[in-house]
């Protein structure tokens, strides 16, 4: 008889999403450090690392807490006014490929080009972008919009029907 090899198993496992991923406290300290470092830098992931939280973890407060949200757009907007400021200031003063004397020790260099092109996408972004709040958003039930039409359909009627009595004279 011959030597008996035992079944062969599979060893390979299946990463998963939540490998190493970490819980995090949000104090309202660790939330007002991380906007403070969104407002200087613009930059989510170096601002989640100042407080030393992984980037899905700031992500998911934003999508769970619509308070933090807001603030959230507004650190970007402080940052978005910072950096047209320092481009303003640069421009004034002879320029050059790069921000270098304006730039805090959280930024480092800034490359003009690159700036102009982020400003001019959020500029975009922000006039394309709905305004928060006011009244909700009303929509016309199918009667309504049924009757709507018909009271046009019999003003375009009686229109028509005007001019055809004025053409017959």
């Amino acid at each position: 008889m011959g030597s008996h090899k035992p079944p062969a198993t599979p060893t390979i496992t299946r990463p998963t999403a939540f490998t190493g991923r970490k819980w995090v406290r949000w104090t309202a300290q660790k939330k007002a450090a991380f906007l403070d470092h969104l407002a200087a830098t613009c930059n989510v992931k170096a601002s989640a690392a100042v407080i030393g939280v992984d980037p899905i973890s700031v992500y998911a407060l934003r999508r769970h807490d619509p308070a933090f949200l807001a603030a959230w757009q507004e650190a970007l907007e402080a940052g978005y006014a910072m950096l047209e400021t320092q481009l303003v200031g640069h421009a004034l003063s002879g320029g050059g490929r790069t921000i270098a004397n304006g730039a805090t020790a959280l930024t480092g260099p800034i490359d003009v080009d690159l700036a102009l092109r982020l400003l001019a996408a959020h500029r975009t972004r922000s006039a394309d972008r709905p305004r928060r709040g006011g009244p909700p958003l009303q929509r016309a039930s199918p009667d309504d919009t049924d009757a709507a039409i018909l009271k046009k359909l019999r003003a375009i009627e009686k229109q028509q029907g005007k001019q055809q009595g004025s053409d017959e004279r």
